[in-house]
């Protein structure tokens, strides 16, 4: 992720970018990545009946802000958990960067990213150079802002990312575990982690458990060499079964250690099952022999292609654009409107296409974007619409470049008028229509889908189904929120920690949803490039994932398609719309207005 986000900026720093929309350009200085393990203990509990939910929230500081990078999974019912969600971050020895973790109790599970809605346990804020010297780890108390007394203790392991550009699909069983329940069988949950340079493992997988089996087989699971063993073949890991309890407490059964390099047969590896042993039975029984055996069942290595291992190799990028035309964001001409075209600031659809299509348009190679609206109503007979072209051209609704963009959504306000509700389940069929057959071996296109809009989905049901849908297509769906409306179904369609299911129970394929609201940003420096990290930054994962899965490998750059040799009439011209005439119009000429 962070090798594409680097791409991203250094895209915005060459000649010709729109400058305006530019971030600070990046140096060429070698830097190091550093992977973040987090763990805590000892934590303050703050549930009345039960523990606290914990999770971590982890920040850089960008100027005067706090950039998010992220946050852990939440661990249910534990005050010491070990996260196994990792962070790749840039260390750079000439530079100071200042490091905030922030422990919140889980109290929303469907609003995890909402911090307003939980309990903050504590705080440490830090400098890089301090994770990275510290050694074995990095352990500190963590307290509330300006408070003295303890919360508990945060530990952070920091360690050099090796190039390593495999994955691992794992599937794993046990057989003839011991029985930890005393009125039923064992609900076996396997973790795996890693042993850290200095000493110590650090968790870098947990299953969910398989209920009531004493010969549980668990389903197979993706996960980086760099996570698993620092791209180390040779490092040990161990493996540990748990019987599983609700409380969080778990009851340990046994573990075993080994080496990826002998587990995995392409590696000549022959370890095919071993023995799990509790060592505090083995002192205490002396007929002990084993707590039950594990077995590999399959142990995949797959070489990883990288986002721009396809972009090299000529894969298209296609963005298209849906914009809200519901009654909600107030009528336009009133500067409470968040449609309001206000000559002195932008308003926060324009921030938006800005901000986030300003960096996916480079990578279309045509620069030709179709451009929807939705729940608006439409000339001449005032019917609603859900998707509707904003060059009203529904033939060929696309625009060139993001100027298009900007130039045909302030054209169509004036025609539309706002209306409702607000159903995406319309525009979503037109970009799975776009995404269908879209991708060969030969032939290779992604494309990318941005939604802004301002309030909650009419159609929450019909759209879940459409996005389990287009899980299965190379396609990527960006949501922008602008106003201050409650994005709770925005929320839940990112699906960060709950896959998404259909109507009909089936699960979606991989995650493609990224939602971030937009008022997050708007008061930070920097912003415009804050909100595209944030916005943008699962994107090259959801593209490598979804390539891998069909099969689909990089091309060879000698294979890469030409771009088109067709240049647009310079912007401005009175004698032509600025849009290319060859088949992509922007907005239309009085004779095909409506």
């Amino acid at each position: 992720r962070g090798f594409a986000i680097c791409s991203v900026v250094q895209k915005m720093a060459q000649p010709g970018y729109p400058q305006q929309y530019a971030a600070s350009p990046i140096s060429g200085e070698a830097f190091s990545k550093v992977e973040l393990s987090i763990s805590c203990s000892n934590l303050k509990d703050l549930d009345t009946f039960s523990r606290s939910d914990p999770a971590v929230f982890v920040y850089e500081a960008r100027g005067k802000e706090w950039l998010k990078l992220g946050r852990t999974e939440v661990v249910d019912n534990n005050l010491n958990p070990k996260f196994s969600k990792t962070f790749i971050v840039n260390y750079h020895f000439e530079e100071t960067v200042k490091m905030k973790f922030m422990v919140y109790d889980i109290d929303d599970k469907k609003r995890v990213d909402d911090t307003s809605r939980h309990d903050l346990v504590g705080v440490l804020e830090c400098q890089l150079a301090d994770l990275v010297t510290a050694g074995q780890q990095y352990t500190r108390t963590i307290r509330l802002p300006g408070a003295s007394a303890s919360r508990g203790k945060i530990t952070v392991q920091a360690e050099e990312v090796q190039d390593s550009k495999y994955t691992l699909a794992i599937r794993l069983s046990a057989s003839k575990l011991d029985k930890k329940d005393l009125f039923g069988k064992s609900d076996p949950i396997v973790e795996i982690a890693k042993a850290q340079e200095g000493g110590g493992f650090t968790v870098v997988y947990r299953s969910q458990p398989i209920m009531k089996n004493l010969n549980p087989r668990w389903p197979q699971f993706d996960i980086s060499a760099q996570k698993l063993c620092s791209g180390d073949w040779d490092r040990t890991l161990k493996f540990s079964v748990w019987d599983w309890n609700k409380s969080g407490d778990h009851d340990y059964i046994g573990s075993c250690t080994t080496t990826l390099r002998d587990i995995c047969p392409e590696k000549g590896g022959e370890v095919f099952n071993l023995k799990l042993i509790n060592e505090d039975l083995r002192k205490k029984k002396k007929k002990y022999t084993d707590s039950g055996t594990l077995n590999f069942v399959s142990v995949r290595a797959t070489a990883v292609h990288s986002f721009m291992d396809y972009i090299r190799g000529g894969c298209q990028i296609s963005l298209i654009t849906a914009i809200d035309f519901t009654a909600s964001n107030g009528k336009p001409h009133l500067p409470s409107s968040l449609h309001y075209n206000n000559p002195y600031q932008d308003n926060e659809y324009v921030q938006a296409i800005r901000s986030v299509a300003s960096v996916l348009a480079p990578y279309d190679s045509d620069q030709l974007i179709p451009v929807f609206g939705f729940g608006g109503r439409l000339p001449p007979d005032g019917h609603v619409s859900h998707c509707f072209p904003l060059n009203f051209n529904y033939e060929r609704p696309e625009v060139y470049g993001v100027q298009g963009i900007l130039d045909v959504y302030r054209y169509s306000l004036g025609q539309t008028e706002l209306y409702g509700p607000t159903n995406f389940s319309s525009f979503l069929d037109k970009a799975i229509e776009f995404a269908t057959g879209a991708v060969t071996q030969e032939s290779q296109n992604y494309y990318i889908l941005m939604v802004i809009t301002d309030g909650v989905i009419s159609d929450m049901g019909r759209t879940v189904d459409r996005i389990v849908a287009a899980s299965k297509l190379p396609l990527s769906i960006v949501i922008v929120g602008v106003g201050g409306a409650d994005f709770t179904n925005m929320e839940t369609l990112d699906a960060d920690d709950n896959p998404l299911k259909n109507k009909y129970g089936e699960k979606m394929s991989r995650d493609i949803v990224q939602f971030v609201p937009l008022r997050e940003f708007k008061s930070k420096s920097g912003a415009n490039f804050s909100l595209a990290r944030e916005t943008l930054a699962e994107i090259p994962g959801q593209f490598v994932s979804f390539m891998t899965s069909q099969g689909i490998k990089p091309n060879p750059p000698p294979l890469r398609k030409q771009p088109s040799q067709y240049i647009p009439p310079p912007y401005g011209t009175t004698d032509q719309p600025p849009y290319p005439t060859g088949g992509a119009p922007g907005v239309p000429p009085p004779s095909q207005q409506p």
